[in-house]
């Protein structure tokens, strides 16, 4: 290209620009939009400069009106001449909805009013749980209770008519059940949720109306319609997935040459169980020689004692070589949760 056609390019161009001056800002992208249960702050981005590079001290571009003042109260900020958030002072409870407008007064560098979309709305939806005791993926016990946290205050009855659990093998749902009164108190206490200022319409206790199967996949699943006291309700389901604790066993073992092999006689022997044990239950297990004489009694390492717990016991080496045992269990015994043993037919076990 020669030298006068780019003067000539050069002119074009410029008049052009002075034809068609460049398009007023607008805002290009705003969220949250629609229905979103978590909302911290609003992020508004424009496709061009919005306010002169450096002074973020500038005028609010937008204003935001909700249904809950209280709720809604924070303070918004420029990141950049690009961007401007407006942070809550707190997670929006479930029940709110939002309109973020262009600010009336609002102009751009070039002093004109934001072009493009001039108005946006959001809102919160139902309540949605916030905490779960057991928390989602735990393993849980067969009569397991759940104890359950929302963003807001939630009506427990719409928790009910709208929840169940699904088990892996069985092909219906199963109806949940509320857990009210004293025994909800009990189970809130027992997490310190009430030293911790939980508001207790935000917390709902439940349980499965059957008996869960040991080993087996569950499902506690929070149905679409679960609402707050004003009626606003979930769009969307909710689902914690849960694994039901083996069945209780009691197992041996001692030191050997191989498998095939006696125990050791100068090593010692093991019970341990898959699930904890009280001390005094555990302490009452003897280990009987098989041609008579007096019962050997267990020791606990950690010397637990009476109620407290324990996953095993030890019985000290001092066996007589190439002579038979039996490990007796006592008369009803259980784990903690007082279940007894799924393999019990397999003791005395010499």
């Amino acid at each position: 290209m020669t030298v006068q056609h780019r003067k000539w390019g050069t002119a074009l161009a410029l008049a052009w620009g002075l034809t068609n001056p460049a398009a007023a800002v607008q805002v290009t992208q705003l969220s949250p939009q629609g229905e979103v249960a978590r909302v911290r702050q609003v992020v508004a981005k424009f496709d061009a400069p919005a306010i002169h590079f450096g002074s973020q001290n500038q005028p609010a571009p937008l204003r935001l009106n909700c249904n809950d003042a209280e709720a809604a109260a924070g303070h918004g900020r420029w990141v950049n001449d690009r961007s401007w958030v407006y942070d809550f002072s707190q997670l929006l409870p479930p029940g709110v909805r939002c309109t973020v407008q262009v600010a009336p007064g609002f102009r751009g560098p070039d002093g004109k009013a934001l072009k493009g979309k001039q108005s946006f709305a959001f809102l919160t939806g139902g309540p949605v749980v916030r905490q779960a005791i057991p928390s989602d993926g735990s393993t849980i016990e067969e009569n397991q209770y759940f104890l359950l946290r929302f963003n807001g205050a939630v009506a427990p009855e719409s928790v009910k008519a709208h929840a169940h659990c699904a088990m892996d093998g069985l092909g219906e749902r199963i109806a949940v059940r509320l857990i009210t009164g004293d025994e909800r108190e009990q189970l809130v206490r027992a997490r310190g949720w009430d030293h911790q200022g939980v508001p207790t319409d935000q917390v709902v206790a439940l349980a499965c109306q059957r008996q869960l199967t040991p080993s087996a996949q569950v499902r506690l699943v929070l149905g679409k319609g679960v609402a707050t006291p004003g009626g606003v309700a979930t769009s969307q389901a909710q689902q914690l997935d849960f694994t039901v604790r083996e069945p209780f066993r009691v197992s041996f073992s001692c030191e050997r040459e191989n498998a095939q092999s006696a125990c050791l006689p100068l090593r010692k022997m093991s019970v341990e169980f898959n699930s904890p044990v009280t001390a005094s239950q555990a302490l009452a297990i003897r280990l009987r020689p098989a041609g008579g004489g007096e019962p050997i009694a267990p020791r606990l390492e950690d010397g637990a004692e009476g109620e407290e717990v324990v996953d095993g016991v030890a019985f000290a080496p001092t066996f007589t070589e190439k002579a038979a045992y039996t490990i007796a269990l006592p008369a009803g015994f259980a784990d903690a949760s007082g279940r007894a043993p799924a393999n019990a037919a397999q003791y005395p076990l010499k």
